[in-house]
């Protein structure tokens, strides 16, 4: 069984986690590698306080901005978790 102290230090840990994707723009996969967790675990971390990250929409928004940007395809691929090859066909589905 857990005690209150290892609970209250899990519940500022995921608010660590939650406030560095919602307020710092970081990716999933920058925030994993900080908090010592895999990405899997931070999505659940999300989903578990009721934040759906939008894996599409929103991520291949970002995509066209960063690229706009003058950024090439490895580095927005870093920024977003996505493969060089993702970033490839999204931006090839807006033109």
């Amino acid at each position: 069984m857990m005690r209150f102290k290892e609970f209250f230090n899990l519940i500022d840990v995921d608010s660590q986690i939650i406030d560095s994707y919602l307020h710092d723009a970081t990716s999933i996969k920058e925030i994993a590698k900080k908090f010592g967790k895999t990405e899997s675990q931070i999505y659940r971390i999300l989903h578990s306080h009721e934040i759906k990250p939008n894996r599409s929409k929103a991520n291949h928004h970002k995509v066209n901005i960063l690229s706009n940007l003058g950024w090439n395809n490895k580095e927005v691929a870093n920024f977003t978790g996505y493969t060089s090859r993702n970033v490839r066909n999204i931006l090839n589905k807006g033109k």
